[in-house]
């Protein structure tokens, strides 16, 4: 019962899903031993260093997949751990899409990463309208 209320939800917010999964598996990716910042298109993002960033990542994309799975799993639905996470990720995205314009400020190569994080936050947006729509709906 609980599984099913989560998978009909998933399919209502599966643009909440994805971005909260990209945030999640993109910090992790950033946590592994490797130097993922040493390409070009990473030149701005340097000076904050991978690990504080992988962990902030990480912990938005988790919190907010958490949020997804308790708000599915109620009856009622409880809004405002999406709603907050909803805001920071659209932030974080836009953050990012200034980063590799910065980047490329830095070093003259554009990054995939500029537009990419632009479209996510305006997904991320999207999400918020929805959630907005939800919290007036089911408190």
């Amino acid at each position: 019962m609980i599984a099913g209320r989560i998978v009909e939800r998933f399919r209502e917010r599966v643009s909440e899903w994805f971005c909260a999964a990209y945030l999640f598996v993109w910090g992790t990716t950033l946590l592994h031993p490797s130097d993922a910042f040493s390409a070009p298109g990473y030149a701005f993002f340097r000076r904050f260093g991978e690990n504080d960033v992988g962990w902030t990542l990480s912990s938005i994309g988790l919190l907010w997949l958490l949020g997804l799975i308790v708000n599915g799993s109620r009856q009622r639905a409880t809004s405002t751990i999406r709603l907050f996470c909803g805001a920071i990720g659209s932030v974080t995205f836009g953050l990012f899409g200034i980063g590799f314009v910065g980047s490329y400020l830095i070093t003259g190569i554009l990054s995939a990463g500029l537009g990419l994080n632009f479209l996510l936050s305006f997904l991320a947006l999207y999400s918020l309208y929805w959630i907005a729509v939800d919290k007036r709906t089911n408190g």
